[in-house]
C-alpha cells in the first residue's frame, strides 16, 4: 500500500471520528447553550483571522517551528469547530419548534457548498505539496474544508435546510438563518412556481417550489399567510396563485 493511500485512510479516519464528535456534542449540549448564528458567525471569522495573522507572521518571523504552529492551529481550530456546530444547533433548536416548517434544500445551496469545500481542500493540497514554508497555511484550509462538509451533511441528514412560517415573518434556514418579516415585503409576485417577495429596500427574496416536498400544503399556507398580514401581491399573481390552490 502506497504512502499516499495511508494518508488518504487516515485522513478518512478523521473525518469520521470528527463527524462523531461533532454529533455527540450536538446532542449533548442540545437544548442548554443555544446561541445566536451571528455571534457565532463573528467568532468564526475572528479565530480564523487570527490563525491567519499568525500562521502569515511566522512565515516572516518564524517565531514557532512546525509542530508548535500546528498544535496552535489544531487548537483554534476545534473552537471553529465547535462554533459552527452551535450554528447547527440553532438551525436545529428553531427546527424543532411548533411552527409549520418545510424542508427547502435548492440545488444552488448544494452546488455552492461543494464548490466551496473542494476549492479549500484544493487550496491545501496546492499549499502541501510546494515543499516550502508557505505549506504552513495548509492546515487552515484543511480545517475550513472539513467543517464545512460535515455541517453541511449534518444539516442534509437532518433536515436542517428549511422554511418556517411564523404569525409575522418567515425563516429561511439554509447557509444562515434569515427572517423575512411581513413589514419589510413591499409586493409579492408569483410566477412559475417562484414566489417572488419584493422587499421595501427593493432586494428580492424567493422561494421556489420545485424544491418543496408537500407544494399544496405550502402553497395554501402562504396564501394564508399573505392575507393575514394583508401583503399587496400583484394582479395577475393572485390570479396564478388562485388556480394553483385550486390544482
Amino acid at each position: 500500500m502506497g504512502y499516499t493511500n495511508i494518508i488518504g485512510i487516515k485522513l478518512g479516519i478523521v473525518c469520521v471520528k470528527t463527524i462523531g464528535l461533532i454529533e455527540n456534542f450536538c446532542k449533548f449540549t442540545y437544548g442548554s447553550f443555544i446561541m445566536y448564528s451571528a455571534l457565532s458567525a463573528i467568532g468564526k471569522n475572528i479565530i480564523l483571522l487570527g490563525i491567519l495573522a499568525l500562521s502569515a507572521i511566522n512565515f516572516f518571523y518564524s517565531w514557532f517551528g512546525w509542530k508548535e504552529l500546528l498544535a496552535i492551529q489544531s487548537l483554534t481550530g476545534l473552537a471553529y469547530v465547535f462554533l459552527s456546530c452551535y450554528e447547527f444547533l440553532n438551525a436545529q433548536y428553531k427546527a424543532s419548534l411548533p411552527v409549520q416548517r418545510y424542508n427547502y434544500v435548492t440545488n444552488r445551496y448544494l452546488l455552492f457548498k461543494v464548490l466551496k469545500v473542494t476549492i479549500y481542500f484544493g487550496f491545501a493540497a496546492a499549499l502541501y505539496l510546494t515543499g516550502s514554508r508557505v505549506k504552513y497555511f495548509y492546515p487552515i484550509c484543511v480545517l475550513i474544508g472539513m467543517t464545512e462538509a460535515i455541517v453541511t451533511w449534518m444539516k442534509y441528514k437532518r433536515g436542517i435546510c428549511f422554511i418556517s412560517i411564523y404569525a409575522n415573518y418567515l425563516l429561511f434556514s439554509q447557509e444562515k438563518l434569515t427572517k423575512l418579516f411581513a413589514s419589510e415585503i413591499l409586493l409579492v409576485e408569483f410566477r412559475h412556481d417562484i414566489f417572488y417577495f419584493v422587499k421595501k429596500n427593493r432586494k428580492t427574496n424567493q422561494i421556489n417550489l420545485e424544491h418543496i416536498l408537500d407544494k399544496a400544503q405550502f402553497i395554501n399556507s402562504m396564501n394564508e399567510w399573505l392575507k393575514r398580514n394583508k401583503i399587496n401581491i400583484g394582479g395577475e399573481s393572485d390570479t396564478k396563485l388562485a388556480g394553483a390552490l385550486n390544482n
